[in-house]
């Protein structure tokens, strides 16, 4: 078994097999103050062998800061797919995964690691936060910042 794909999204569901995502494939959040709300939806494709269907495998998925450091508990869960006699021998079956999150609060700007594992297979992708707000200047211009004692 292995980790066919993750992609970050606006939103993402899966119905009846089918993976369905609105706005995937996006790199850059934009903010104008920190700590910012973030929205946004994660899909997940992983390739399960027919030998290995009817295993449960365990499964997580995080999201971190560049130095590593959760911004949001670590997701912890299993899968498994079921044999079928409607799947001939030998077939390989794709388990599809949609998680949104509503209610992410990204710290600072920076680089944000999504990484997710199934079994023993590992993945990872990444956004980058940006400040897009407008820049405020604390000194006139042209006169050097006004130093202390």
């Amino acid at each position: 078994m292995k980790l066919e794909f993750l992609v970050v999204a606006d939103a993402a569901q899966v119905a009846d097999g089918k993976l369905f995502m609105l706005g995937g494939g996006w790199m850059f959040h934009r903010a104008a103050s920190y700590p910012a709300p973030a929205q946004f939806g994660v899909a997940v494709s992983i390739l399960v062998p027919w030998n290995e269907a009817g295993i449960r495998y365990p499964s997580t998925l995080t999201i971190a800061d560049e130095a590593g450091v959760p911004i949001i508990p670590t997701l912890n869960g299993h899968f498994e797919v079921g044999k079928s006699d409607q799947v001939p021998a030998g077939t390989t079956q794709r388990a599809l995964v949609a998680v949104n999150f509503v209610a992410i609060q990204i710290p600072r700007p920076g680089k944000y690691v999504i990484a997710a594992t199934a079994g023993t297979s590992k993945m990872e992708t990444s956004f980058e936060s940006v400040f897009v707000g407008k820049r405020v200047e604390l000194t006139p211009e042209g006169e050097p910042p006004l130093r202390g004692n």
